[in-house]
């Protein structure tokens, strides 16, 4: 491994040959000229995709006893799955069999290297070649024939960022490293990597897949191929999807239109000529659930119901491939352009004017409950100043004000009840629900809750609080006090479509046990927008991690995205995209392994913190970490902060194609992780750790600050370093520390 180095001085950093850089400023302009000054490496075109030989097997190594073969461990190749429609198939494997040799050599190894091995030995063949292979089945060696073919491959499209991209003529001072070492040939090495991984066909054979995934989501794709903007990319999506909520009259509809467009979705305009009024709003929500069911009519009941029962982890259920199929029937820009007219109400503005028509049409009712009727849409209450409880479920309620209880739905959708919407005006109000999708959830459909102000208490099981599933669900809380506490799925989670949490200013205290707080799983943009506050954040504590079942639980959030990997017969789907944006206040971000700015299979986590004093706490695969062929993200740009990972992997990790990346732009700051953290890289990926300014405190177990775990990865540490900066490691004055091996 070898390591380099610019000199600095002070608080100003300097290369080698005098040239200075300036640390990152808070604006768009910025990013894009700290991205070219500090990140981007020259590149030509794309490469070539050349065709590679393919067999058609998923790969698990089988311990045998007795084979007949001698070696150390006795591991061979079990085949899990074979995939239809491949030479695997045509030639006669079947699931469960044990491939002993391939072209006369046995595939014998130890439990960490077989499955490696056999790879290799397919990439060194020839396409159109006939190799035999020795199967064990049912106790019986088998001679089987196979003609290898050229993989699937297609040209996947990416997103586009000129303004990221355009830095003419400029070296940057990685690259400039990068060539100073000799490097440049493992840097192309792992970017042409990467970018064959973009084109990937995630489920050979199956119908959604001949042309493209449509659920591979352009943002990713380019990620990928362009990793080392992944900040500069993370931070423009943070700072879109946040603007609408600073603008004086905010409008849903703006939200909605920047995360649909997360997910390639161009959606359209809403009417603006229709009239403000309480019955007008009744007539569009009954228009809204009319043009739901139309675009929902191409799903048989029995696969809506499918839907509503397996809407929680649908990859663990035994109809997972059934789900994912018919899941691609849905048109997710028709469902969406179904609630524009509802959008058109959801302003700061159009609400007001509607409280004022509520006001008018029934303020000489001195009852608690103002109207209630039994409409097309379903349950329709108004409801008035005083303390109200809500306990039946309801597809409109409008309250005007109080400190009321809701034990009801909350703004869920409801079978036959494809939209739902909770208006409450003012208030210290208490939202407790006993069913699954409520306070602001959508299954099938859209289930919207806007609290506008108040000191606010909300209390869910799963799939609520600003969580979409095949849908839309928005939990919108205006300036106050908040405390939201979820069993899981929830606070920012969605599947096939949008979940969005949004809180103004006041301290907010999150607490899930299990995926939420920004979770984008597949086909969905999950987001979570604090705009103020001192506020804590826990995720995790629900279920076990494998790895460390005693001690370890999943957190997957606070700012991830979450796809499947195919294997053992179950098909793979890329990830979404989960956004966790806090824009001031310091804050406390608790959770354990997935989570804070990571991601897992072709998902994009960000975690993005404005500005405060903030802590950070994780276990494993967190704090900027991309796992298997993705993108994580972790950006703070202000205040004096501390990290810690207690086992590591995190701190700008990339793993098995992935890529990590962590900036730090301000502040006096403290760094403690386990194991590959702060810029580390294993299996031809980059780690990407940037700290720019502050006196801060380095500390790491093994394998960090600019390590690359093999000869076919990257760690990148970049470090500004001001007087009486601590890091524990021989960086001494180094600004940029490169971690290979070659």
């Amino acid at each position: 491994m070898f390591y380099l180095c610019v000199l600095i001085a002070a608080f100003f950093i300097a290369s080698c040959n005098g040239q200075f850089l300036s640390p990152a400023k808070p604006s768009a302009s910025s990013e894009a000229e700290l991205y070219c000054s500090l990140l981007h490496v020259q590149r030509g075109e794309h490469p070539v995709l050349e065709p590679v030989p393919f067999l058609g097997i998923h790969l698990a190594p089988e311990k045998l006893e007795e084979s007949g073969y001698s070696c150390a461990e006795n591991f061979f190749i079990k085949v899990p799955e074979v995939i239809r429609g491949t030479p695997a198939e045509e030639a006669g494997i079947k699931k469960d069999d044990i491939i002993l040799s391939f072209g006369g050599t046995q595939t014998c190894n130890n439990q960490g290297n077989a499955v490696a091995l056999f790879k290799k030995m397919i990439e060194q063949q020839k396409i159109g070649s006939v190799v035999n292979i020795e199967v064990l089945r049912d106790n019986q060696r088998l001679s089987l024939s196979v003609k290898l073919a050229a993989m699937p491959m297609r040209q996947n499209e990416e997103a586009i960022h000129p303004g990221i991209e355009n830095c003419p003529g400029q070296i940057s001072k990685l690259e400039n490293n990068i060539h100073a070492r000799n490097a440049h040939p493992l840097f192309n090495k792992i970017f042409d990597g990467l970018y064959h991984r973009s084109n990937a066909i995630h489920n050979f054979g199956w119908p959604y897949e001949k042309e493209y995934n449509s659920l591979q989501l352009k943002e990713i794709t380019y990620i990928m191929r362009h990793p080392l903007s992944a900040g500069a990319v993370a931070k423009g999506m943070s700072r879109n999807i946040t603007a609408p909520i600073h603008d004086y009259d905010w409008r849903m509809e703006n939200i909605l239109k920047t995360s649909a467009h997360f997910l390639d979705i161009e959606i359209n305009n809403p009417d603006s000529s229709v009239e403000i009024t309480f019955p007008e709003l009744i007539r569009v929500m009954e228009l809204t659930k009319n043009k739901v069911e139309q675009t929902l009519s191409n799903l048989t009941s029995e696969e809506r119901a499918l839907f509503r029962a397996k809407a929680l982890k649908p990859w663990m259920d035994e109809q997972w491939n059934s789900i994912l199929e018919i899941s691609m029937k849905i048109d997710r820009k028709k469902l969406f352009d179904a609630f524009l007219p509802l959008m058109h109400f959801l302003t700061r503005d159009n609400l007001s004017v509607l409280r004022g028509d509520i006001a008018m049409r029934f303020g000489h009712n001195k009852k608690a409950i103002l109207y209630e009727a039994m409409t097309p849409i379903g349950k329709v209450i108004v409801g008035g100043e005083g303390a109200n409880v809500y306990k039946k479920d309801a597809a409109l309620i409008i309250d005007l004000g109080g400190d009321d209880l809701y034990l009801n739905n909350a703004g869920g959708t409801r079978e036959g009840m494809p939209a739902a919407l909770v208006v409450d005006f003012s208030g210290n109000d208490r939202y407790v629900s006993k069913d699954n999708f409520s306070q602001g959830a959508g299954v099938l459909g859209g289930g919207f809750l806007l609290d506008l102000g108040g000191n606010d208490t909300f209390v869910s099981l799963d799939g609520s609080q600003g969580a979409g599933f095949w849908g839309i669900g928005i939990l919108y809380h205006g300036d106050g006090n908040s405390v939201l506490n979820s069993r899981s799925f929830s606070q920012g989670t969605a599947q096939m479509g949008l979940g969005i949490a949004i809180n103004g200013r006041g301290d907010s205290k999150y607490s899930c046990l299990y995926g939420g707080q920004g979770y984008g799983l597949f086909g969905g943009a999950g987001i979570l927008i604090d705009k103020a506050g001192n506020d804590y954040y826990h995720l995790g504590g629900l279920e076990s991690d494998f790895r460390d079942p005693l001690k370890a639980t999943q957190s997957m959030g606070q700012g991830f995205g979450h796809g499947i990997r195919p294997a053992n017969g179950i098909n793979g789907i890329p990830g979404g995209i989960g956004i966790l944006a806090d824009e001031q206040g310091n804050d406390i971000y608790i959770a354990d392994y997935f989570a804070q700015g990571s991601s897992y299979y072709y998902g994009l986590g960000i975690l993005h913190d404005k500005s405060g004093n903030d802590q950070y706490i994780s276990g494993r695969y967190s704090q900027g970490a991309g796992i298997h062929s993705t993108a994580g993200v972790l950006i703070d740009e202000k205040g004096d902060d501390s990290y810690y990972a207690s086992f590591g992997v995190a701190q700008g990790l990339g793993h098995d194609f992935g890529i990590g990346f962590f900036e730090d732009a301000q502040g006096n700051d403290k760094y403690w992780g386990g194991t590959l953290v702060q810029g580390a890289a294993t299996n031809k990926s980059i780690g990407i750790f940037i700290d720019m300014q502050g006196d801060d405190e380095y500390t790491f177990t093994t394998d960090g600050q600019g390590h690359a775990s093999d000869d076919s990865g990257m760690g990148v540490m970049i470090k500004g370093i001001s007087p009486g900066s601590y890091i524990n490691s021989d960086l001494n004055d180094e600004v940029i520390k490169l971690g290979v091996n070659q």
